[in-house]
């Protein structure tokens, strides 16, 4: 069996990212977290509850992309499996990505299937983004994307699975990494994906490997979300779809913060 490295970034999570390596650390793995220069007592307080675990500390906070970056460097696993802080790994997932790479030479990048905590499902990977796809993610009408899909997404390989819990190959890092840090929390796992396809890699979501995400625990800022998928829509798609989908995804922004704002009151 291929060695499993499992990589948590975190900033200013303490006690969530606590939980989510006690949920990983009885797998006797190589689990790391990367403290993105947090001020809450994160390295602190791993070292005292959770001592198999290794702490690689950043001065300042760089961002999401910078901190899995620093903490893959560090790892020394075949496979990584990049996770969020808020992400609570459930029994036998860790087996069953290990054993999806293990099947398949050519699986490159896997991905957990997620769920909330009420147990309904998560987007968990997909084909590339469309400009109407983003209009979803923006508006915030995405979370009722699973009444709509067609077929089951488990089932088929995809072009990109979420970075909340995807493994990866260290040859597909090679590939295809490391993480563009260009963005402010989104888009890095969807980059990373398609430069792995285009390396020749199979990219798929393991519907066997369970993962509970407790989803904008850690982030939740629409406005670094439309803007970063702008940024990689206008690199992946080209200036002129730059041009049409800005004032489209910032329309739909402004009535989404104004419908919020209205039920709010």
């Amino acid at each position: 069996m291929p060695d499993l490295s499992i990589v948590i970034p975190s900033y200013d999570t303490a006690e969530m990212t606590l939980q989510c390596c006690r949920a990983v650390v009885a797998s006797q793995c190589e689990v790391i977290v990367a403290d993105d220069g947090s001020r809450d007592g994160t390295a602190e307080l791993l070292f005292r509850e959770a001592t198999q675990v290794r702490v690689v500390r950043l001065d300042e906070n760089r961002g999401f992309a910078t901190a899995a970056n620093r903490g893959v460097a560090a790892a020394s696993g075949d496979i990584i499996l990049l996770l969020n802080s808020d992400a609570i790994v459930q029994t036998g997932a860790l087996d069953a990505l290990v054993a999806a790479f293990e099947r398949d030479p050519k699986l490159g990048v896997a991905g957990a299937r997620l769920f909330n905590e009420d147990g309904t499902p998560q987007w968990s990977g997909g084909r590339t983004p469309t400009l109407a796809w983003m209009i979803g993610a923006v508006s915030g009408a995405g979370r009722f994307a699973r009444f709509f899909r067609r077929g089951n997404v488990a089932r088929r390989d995809v072009d990109w699975v979420s970075g909340a819990a995807m493994a990866f190959r260290r040859e597909v890092w090679r590939d295809a990494g490391p993480l563009s840090e260009r963005y402010r929390f989104y888009c890095q796992d969807i980059e990373f994906c398609l430069r792995a396809k285009r390396a020749g890699w199979n990219v798929r979501v393991v519907d066997e490997a369970r993962v509970v995400h407790g989803l904008g625990k850690t982030r939740r800022d629409r406005e670094a979300q439309r803007l970063d998928l702008l940024t990689w829509g206008r690199s992946h798609y080209g200036e002129w779809w730059w041009r049409l989908a800005r004032p489209v995804l910032t329309i739909v922004a402004a009535v989404s913060r104004r419908t919020r704002g209205d039920r709010a009151r």
